[in-house]
Parts: C-alpha cells; sequence; structure tokens
C-alpha cells in the first residue's frame, strides 16, 4: 500500500456528486489511469476537467482531488505529467466557490515542500510557473517565497523572474 492508495482510500467517492453528473467514484481510477499514458492536451482532460471542475465551478470531488494529486506528487509521478498536475492544482486552487477553493488551498498548502521542490528542480518551467503561483495563494508563504524565487529564478519562465 502507498501513500496515493491510502489517501484515495479516504475519501467517500461514490457519496460526492461529479461534475458529469455520476458520482466521483471514477476520478481515482481515471487518474491513476492517465498517470499510465501521456499527458492529456487539456488540464485534467478525462479525470478532474468536468469531473472535480467545470470550467471555473469547483464541483463535490475537488477538495478529494487536490489531496490526491498532492499524494501523487509525493510518490512521484512521471516527469511530462507534472505540468498537466500543476494545473489541475491551479484550477482547483482558483476556482469560483471561495469556500471549497479556500479548501482546495489548504490541502495544498499541506504540501508546500512539494511546491518548492518543483520550483527548484529545473525539470519543466511550466510546472515551476504554476507551483510558483500556488505558493503566492498561501498566506505566510511570502518571506520563504521570496528566499526561493532569488535562488531559482531561472527555473521560472521571463515573467516571473
Amino acid at each position: 500500500m502507498n501513500i496515493l492508495s491510502i489517501e484515495i482510500a479516504r475519501h467517500d467517492w461514490g457519496r460526492m456528486t461529479c461534475g458529469c453528473l455520476g458520482t466521483g467514484e471514477h476520478i481515482p481510477v481515471d487518474f491513476l489511469r492517465s498517470l499510465e499514458g501521456p499527458p492529456p492536451d487539456r488540464e485534467g482532460e478525462g479525470w478532474a476537467d468536468n469531473h472535480a471542475f467545470v470550467q471555473s465551478n469547483l464541483m463535490q470531488p475537488a477538495v478529494a482531488t487536490a489531496s490526491i494529486v498532492m499524494a501523487a506528487l509525493t510518490r512521484g509521478v512521471p516527469a511530462e505529467h507534472r505540468r498537466q498536475l500543476m494545473l489541475v492544482l491551479h484550477a482547483l486552487a482558483n476556482g469560483e466557490q471561495d469556500d471549497v477553493a479556500e479548501e482546495c488551498q489548504e490541502t495544498i498548502r499541506s504540501g508546500a515542500w512539494l511546491l518548492y521542490e518543483e520550483i527548484s528542480s529545473g525539470r519543466n518551467i511550466d510546472a515551476a510557473s504554476y507551483a510558483y503561483e500556488l505558493l503566492e495563494l498561501i498566506e505566510g508563504e511570502s518571506n520563504r517565497l521570496e528566499d526561493f524565487h532569488a535562488a531559482v529564478r531561472q527555473n521560472l519562465p521571463s515573467d516571473l523572474q
């Protein structure tokens, strides 16, 4: 059993109404399946988009989805998926329903070091950019983010340097 399996099991996906109007049970299954192939063209296509969020509207599985994405990042995901996962987290943290978006932000905040690792790694400039923007949303991180920014600005796009 790994951290992602445990995190998936913590949530009652069958009791959540999904953006597709079914239950959220398919989200973790589709998420795991998506990690086995190439990343989708659009953020969370096939597992988060129109399921955990519909455009900028957050659905019931939004917070649970944020938690499994963060758990997946801890165990390591294929490098080509990291940008896609940061995009999904960005959509969840910036959704229109402030209370749900704040819960997603709190979930993301609990794994802030994963975001710092992303901007420090130099793996993908787009993933680093989204990670940086997520860190900007987190209260109390401004001093640390400034220090990291000074040290790793070369890993960020020109508009964030």
